[in-house]
């Protein structure tokens, strides 16, 4: 007996707190599924919120992104409404069991809504009637969520309310879980304080040293000595100079000389497609009235944090100047190895003029016929203009180029080198072959004279290289050809003369690099060559072919000026 009644006190007691344990788990089980529901009705209300709150985005911004997340709120809502009364926890809720009609008529609109949102073209005149529609279809389900919302938070209080009632356990049990919520929160609080703090401190370190940076790049700017200025698209307004930029025209930004500066800026960096943007080489008259040679560029960036255009600038006058110098060097150079062949065409007309002023006197003293001494004059006359022609070439050629430039024929200048250079290549034995496409109207933007005396170094060194060659039975023939291929106006000069060297046609472009004797060339013609040409936003390129060498060279033809011409 006492052991049964032990065993039996004892399964009463274990059953007891079976039973206990039970009830906790229940009741516990029960509440649980309560703040269950009332998390999914305050679920489907936070989605509504978000979806309105898209609904708004997008018609103020209707735009493909907008609509794209939309879709993505609708679908998300659309999710879930069938929790609510299709779960558990929303069958407990007697206003969603009582709506459930209603929730289930609201998820046909949002598949209507969801299925012509990926069709609806967000620029179109029907994208912002269907957003409105859409968005007032839908407002009823808000409040209906509301409802539902409510009655969760009144299910919870009452269930709050009989935990309470039921609870037994001692008010040291309360006191202590505050006392250690409210010591973990202010630890929480002290922790993030710190944090925060940590942050600021390093937020307000990161922009002092970015302020050092701006500041000593504004000092290395200032101290630069290549002019830079800071112009502002919208305007063109200046609104920054440094020392360098301000010997140009004016210390103060404000200098209405700076526009016209900035324009001629701006229109000689253009690029192909329009932009404001690369490099640029241009003549600019100073408010004093100098004429100064200035290289630069133009780009874009971020300065004190607006998009501005930065426009560098370098004066080249000196270093301008003595390129010209050089290149007038190099065409008198030229001129003096062309000295005997120019002599010698002069004294052909000269020749006949002596032969017949001799027969026009011997006419003249034997009193003959009128018209055959009017003959014998006008052949002065021809080779009079014949020497006049000569001596134009090398006055043209002789000229001292400058910075001014304009516009010429293409065609002209190429006809007017060829001809200078002919009386060579006659008494050399080589022909000049001009196969030129372009009408006489294609005109380029530059100097004529540095153009022509280009032509005229590519041809002298042609005619040079058939000096280095054992010729054949053949004609030598030097081709110049000009044509258009898209944009571009290509110039070739190609000769069968055995071509360049391999181990120096990487440089033959740099100056003083030549295959020539000391008494034939100084190395500087192919140089001021590609200087010449790059000046015209072009390139210059040798090449080995087939029997000899070809330059070509490469520039931009500006449709415009050519039809303004013609």
């Amino acid at each position: 007996m006492p052991a049964a009644l032990i065993v039996t006190t004892l399964g009463l007691f274990l059953a007891t707190g079976m039973l206990y344990v039970s009830q906790t788990q229940h009741r516990a089980l029960l509440s649980a599924t309560v703040r269950s529901s009332g998390w999914v009705a305050y679920q489907a209300q936070l989605e509504y919120v978000k979806t309105q709150g898209q609904f708004e985005v997008a018609l103020l911004r209707p735009s493909r992104r907008a609509l794209d997340e939309l879709q993505f709120r609708l679908e998300l809502l659309r999710s879930r409404l069938p929790l609510l009364y299709d779960s558990d926890e929303g069958r407990l809720l007697q206003e969603v069991i009582a709506q459930k009609d209603a929730v289930q008529r609201y998820e046909v609109v949002l598949d209507t809504l969801i299925d012509s949102l990926p069709e609806l073209a967000p620029n179109s005149e029907a994208a912002l009637p269907a957003l409105r529609k859409g968005y007032y279809e839908i407002e009823p389900l808000g409040r209906l969520l509301q409802r539902v919302l409510m009655q969760s938070i009144a299910y919870n209080e009452e269930i709050f309310r009989r935990e309470r009632e039921v609870a037994a356990s001692p008010a040291i049990v309360p006191f202590a879980l505050l006392f250690v919520s409210g010591t973990c929160l202010v630890v929480i609080l002290f922790l993030d304080g710190r944090r925060d703090r940590q942050r600021l401190a390093e937020t307000m370190a990161a922009q002092a040293a970015v302020t050092a940076v701006q500041e000593n790049l504004r000092a290395i700017i200032e101290a630069m000595p290549i002019g830079t200025i800071i112009v502002d698209p919208d305007g063109d307004v200046v609104r920054f100079i440094n020392p360098s930029a301000a010997a140009l025209v004016d210390p103060s930004p404000d200098h209405p000389e700076w526009k016209r500066l900035v324009r001629a800026a701006f229109e000689a960096a253009v690029d192909e497609n329009g932009r404001r943007s690369g490099s640029l080489s241009m003549a600019f008259a100073k408010p004093q009235g100098d004429i100064i040679s200035l290289r630069g560029a133009v780009c874009g960036v971020i300065w004190e944090g607006r998009p501005q255009l930065l426009i560098l600038l370098t004066d080249t006058s000196r270093i301008r100047n003595a390129e010209l110098q050089l290149m007038q060097a190099a065409k008198l150079a030229t001129l003096g190895e062309m000295a005997t062949a120019i002599a010698h065409e002069l004294n052909q007309p000269l020749a006949v003029i002596k032969m017949a002023v001799s027969n026009a006197r011997r006419l003249v003293l034997s009193e003959a016929d009128p018209e055959a001494i009017t003959s014998k004059l006008e052949r002065i006359s021809a080779q009079v203009d014949r020497a006049k022609r000569i001596t134009d070439q090398v006055r043209r050629y002789a000229r001292m180029p400058s910075d001014q430039t304009g516009s010429f024929s293409c065609r002209h200048a190429v006809e007017l080198a060829a001809g200078f250079i002919a009386e060579q290549y006659r008494a050399a034995g080589i022909r000049i072959s001009l196969e030129q496409e372009v009408s006489p109207e294609l005109m380029l933007a530059g100097d004529q004279t540095m153009f022509e005396q280009v032509i005229v170094n590519l041809l002298v060194n042609a005619r040079d290289a058939y000096d280095t060659v054992q010729r054949d039975t053949r004609q030598a023939v030097v081709a110049v050809r000009t044509q258009l291929r898209g944009a571009d106006l290509l110039i070739e000069v190609e000769d069968d003369a055995g071509g360049i060297r391999e181990d120096i046609i990487g440089q033959i472009f740099d100056p003083f690099c030549t295959t020539k004797s000391a008494d034939k060339g100084t190395g500087l013609g192919l140089s001021m060559a590609r200087n010449v040409v790059r000046d015209m936003n072009g390139t210059i390129v040798a090449s080995n072919i087939k029997g000899g060498a070809r330059f070509t060279i490469t520039i931009p033809v500006d449709r415009g000026l050519s039809q303004d011409v013609a």
